[in-house]
């Protein structure tokens, strides 16, 4: 067999002397670091998976073994040039095996404090005949991660069939089909029964070669990686086909499953009717919006102008948001049949560092909800230390009693990385995750003691307008005013989700932040309602009035607390300080300082670019910029 390298300026493969590759495609997701860093800084600390204790760190350099087991430490990407190389790669050759890298190699990146590598199996390269399936590749990949004393984690990628299932037998397999263009996609069908059959196969193969020596494996969705959203367009691992973001709901099965969660919530289609002011004479005559397929479509609270459009649309986004989630939950259900939950995991998707584009599909929150009866781990993307989205997924994660991973989707510079650490903190990840493991393992090293997995303390939360979002209005207003307003408060982010199953307490929370509510969906302003009367406070930043879908105007508008918005004054936050006064969570100081406290202890975050000395509990804390320290 082949190790040569793909004559492509695209990928760079790995040798005996690199344990990782690059790609360097431009825009590529998940890049690998090109220059390794060598060097670490120690930590000393007597407890990893509890907060930092008074353990003074020293940050000369040593070259004392760091274990980053409480964390999970991870990183990924091993034979992604095997599949780009297969019968359903980008780039196919024949008779191709990546190199594993070296056992040296990866046991000098266990000394750093990593844990985890990833191997990527997809079935579309493993079984290239019916029937027929070599494992040569992954056999390399499990035996030098675990003689360097790492674990093998599989991530599988099923949801690109082989080319004799997707091309010769074309009746027992669907492809995921547009509605924009009524075209195949090379992904399977998330609403065909049978791919979770397929990918249970898979499963039950991967299980039966490998047995025990798999120490983890994540769940396959769909996506570009395998992950909770519908298709889009990467075209440097595999052949996707026509593909583009889009509403990928188009197939038979789609079409019959619409109509049946339809059937489901109405029940007679005259109700279906009054709420949709359409005229159907049965269920069979319900189709997804035939505005979809108009050019240049865009979701948009002004497309949907009455409410009998806006519940329209509304039915529709929700169900297609709801139908990956189930996807996942069966096949989350097929994997536990082989492995025991506590090596289960999946990846969610991201959260685009706000909220995604709502054809993606990506809605994280739902993951959460779903993922809790099974204890299993997700690793959500895009951690980036952006605040609103970290929030969003970690308040979500915390509520529903679910661990929770973080992974960037791409490449961080230093500043970027120790924010994300911050936050990740602070939104209570317990694990971490990252494709740049090398050239930020001495700051990993500093701080993941902080990660343990409970988030900051606080009283106040922000509405995740989740309604508006649905609609497909732009949310920035709300996630940019997030990331500012992390300077004064911790805060948590309540999806409506959360709402709905009665996240919002009077007991939890002392104020509810409003940025976005111009549409509100009435169970939630039913949610409003008690939080109000349980003592809450509701403070609307801005001057919109807020209705509910049918237009009808909240009838407890009149009990919130004005505030004015960011849009409106640039002392808003000064403005909002003086409503906050005496909650638990508010720093008080408009300093650049972000401040997180956990019972009696504290950390802080120098979001500045100048060194700035900190009061603390344990006396005054100097922190150079973008830099992280706590109480002694």
């Amino acid at each position: 067999m082949d190790h040569g390298d793909l004559k492509s300026t695209r990928l760079i493969f790995p040798t005996i002397n690199r344990g990782l590759f690059a790609i360097v495609l431009p825009g590529l997701k998940h890049p690998i670091p090109r220059h390794p860093r060598r060097s670490v800084q120690s930590i000393l600390t007597t407890c990893a998976c509890l907060f930092l204790s008074a353990t003074t760190l020293s940050l000369a350099q040593t070259n004392t073994p760091f274990d980053g087991q409480p964390w999970h430490v991870g990183t990924g990407n091993l034979s992604v040039g095997f599949i780009q190389a297969s019968p359903v790669g980008a780039f196919p050759r024949t008779n191709f095996l990546e190199a594993p890298p070296s056992v040296e190699s990866q046991a000098h990146l266990k000394t750093l404090g990593l844990v985890d590598n990833e191997d990527y199996l997809a079935w579309g390269a493993l079984e290239r005949e019916p029937g027929k399936w070599d494992w040569t590749q992954h056999d390399a990949m499990e035996k030098n991660l675990h003689q360097a004393g790492l674990r093998y984690v599989v991530y599988d990628w099923l949801h690109f069939p082989p080319i004799w299932l997707r091309d010769q037998q074309k009746d027992r397999r669907t492809l995921m089909r547009c509605l924009e263009h009524g075209e195949e996609a090379n992904y399977l069908s998330i609403f065909d029964p049978r791919t979770i059959d397929y990918y249970e196969n898979f499963y039950k193969h991967l299980h039966e070669h490998f047995g025990d020596r798999v120490d983890d494996v994540y769940a396959c969705i769909l996506g570009p990686y395998g992950e909770g959203n519908y298709p889009l367009m990467v075209p440097d691992w595999v052949k996707m086909g026509h593909c583009h973001e889009g509403y990928w709901c188009g197939d038979d099965f789609a079409i019959r499953a619409f109509q049946a969660a339809m059937k489901k919530k109405y029940r007679k289609v005259k109700a279906l009717n009054r709420a949709w002011g359409t005229r159907h004479l049965s269920f069979e005559d319900v189709h997804p919006p035939a505005e979809i397929p108009k050019d240049k479509f865009k979701a948009s609270p002004s497309v949907f102008n009455t409410a009998t459009d806006r519940r329209r649309w509304l039915d529709f986004i929700t169900w297609y948001h709801q139908a990956i989630i189930d996807f996942t939950e069966n096949s989350v259900k097929a994997l536990l049949k082989y492995y025991p939950r506590e090596k289960v995991r999946t990846k969610p998707g991201g959260s685009a560092g706000g909220v995604n584009p709502i054809p993606w599909g990506t809605y994280c929150p739902g993951y959460a909800r779903m993922a809790r009866p099974y204890h299993i781990v997700l690793q959500p993307a895009d951690c980036q230390g952006a605040v609103f989205a970290d929030k969003w997924m970690g308040t979500a994660y915390q509520f529903y009693g679910v661990t929770e991973c973080t992974e960037p989707a791409g490449g961080l510079d230093e500043k970027a990385f120790v924010r994300r650490m911050f936050s990740d903190a602070s939104a209570g990840a317990s694990q971490f995750f990252t494709y740049e493991f090398e050239q930020h393992a001495a700051t990993m090293r500093k701080y993941l003691p902080l990660l343990t997995g409970k988030p900051g303390d606080t009283q106040i939360a922000v509405y995740c307008p989740t309604t508006l979002y649905r609609l497909g209005a732009d949310l920035s207003p709300t996630i940019s005013a997030g990331q500012t307003l992390r300077d004064l408060c911790e805060f948590d982010v309540l999806d409506e989700a959360l709402i709905e199953d009665l996240a919002l307490s009077a007991r939890r929370y002392k104020y509810l932040l409003v940025f976005q509510g111009d549409i509100v969906d009435q169970p939630i302003l039913d949610r409003f309602d008690a939080f109000l009367r349980h003592g809450g406070k509701i403070i609307v930043l801005g001057d919109f009035q807020i209705k509910n879908v049918e237009g009808k105007p909240w009838s407890m508008e009149k009990k919130v607390v004005r505030s004015p918005s960011p849009a409106a004054s640039k002392q808003w936050r000064e403005e909002l300080r003086e409503k906050l006064e005496g909650a638990i969570g508010v720093d008080g100081m408009l300093d650049g300082i972000w401040t997180c406290r956990r019972g009696t202890r504290s950390f802080y975050y120098n979001s500045t670019n100048k060194p700035v000395d900190v009061r603390s509990r344990s006396g005054t804390l100097h922190l150079e910029p973008n830099s992280i320290s706590w109480d002694k």
